[in-house]
């Protein structure tokens, strides 16, 4: 059975447990985005970070995000199976409830809200926490997701002993 919770470390070492339900996104942090995330907090709220310090970028519902750092390897071990969106973005498998085709009508209709796709979609993805475009198809989200739920029966069968067959 898959985890219905989150554990973290913040940047300042503070262990957090969230909800898995509330996790949008999780992004592993390149160097240069924890160069960018260190010069952004000490710009806007006067915090110092250090970079070396943090792996991932948490994303929530409701678009606030957290530093931790965990890496995704981290995440997988504590039995949360992460879905590969594409562009280095994971959702959570057990948040995924539908994805849909993104529609060229559907991009026209979001350059019209002055939105700047930077990659192609082909992916609408619903999840418990919002929805999400993804640069791989409908099936292969389902795909990987389905793969993903695998993993966290798998990784929990093993942690918990099996009754003997009588």
């Amino acid at each position: 059975m898959a985890t219905n919770s989150l554990k973290y470390t913040t940047h300042e070492g503070v262990t957090r447990t969230v909800p898995i339900d509330t996790v949008r996104l999780i992004r592993p942090m390149s160097a240069e985005d924890k160069a960018k995330a260190k010069d952004s907090l000490k710009e806007s709220k006067g915090i110092e970070i250090d970079p070396e310090r943090i792996n991932i970028r948490i994303e929530f519902a409701d678009k606030t995000s957290k530093l931790g750092r965990e890496t995704l390897d981290a995440f997988k071990e504590q039995g949360v199976g992460l879905v590969n969106l594409g562009g280095e973005r994971f959702a959570p498998a057990v948040n995924i409830t539908a994805a849909e085709a993104f529609t060229k009508e559907d991009a026209e209709r979001l350059k019209g809200e002055d939105y700047t796709l930077a990659q192609t979609f082909r992916a609408k993805v619903e999840t418990r926490a919002g929805a999400i475009l993804s640069s791989a198809t409908p099936a292969q989200v389902m795909d990987r997701r389905a793969k993903a739920l695998e993993l966290d029966l798998a990784s929990s069968s093993k942690a918990a002993p099996k009754a003997k067959p009588a």
